[in-house]
């Protein structure tokens, strides 16, 4: 097991964000920038965000259609498979 060394004044400095936090003080988005982050502002993760949440509805269309689709093709082959079963039963084994 290791050990983990915190200065005292760096404890207490995050204890004290966390404490306004609570009261609703401690806002780190509000000048548009996202410390300790790759994005470089708030909007540009928004606007990725915006983009992740339209592909996955459009995937969800996509499925919906191709969904109905197999249905149909499954109906399809199914009423297929009876009739050519019932005209093969017509024929009878010789």
């Amino acid at each position: 097991m290791s050990e983990i060394k915190v200065k005292e004044a760096t404890f207490q400095k995050h204890a004290n964000k966390l404490e306004s936090a609570n009261n609703g003080n401690y806002l780190p988005l509000k000048n548009g920038n996202m410390a300790y982050s790759r994005a470089n502002s708030i909007d540009q993760l928004r606007s990725a965000l915006i983009d992740l949440v339209d592909v996955v509805e459009n995937f969800q269309t996509v499925t919906k259609k191709d969904a109905s689709r197999l249905k149909k093709m499954g109906k399809s082959y199914a009423k297929q498979d009876k009739s050519t079963g019932q005209k093969i039963s017509q024929l009878g084994v010789r």
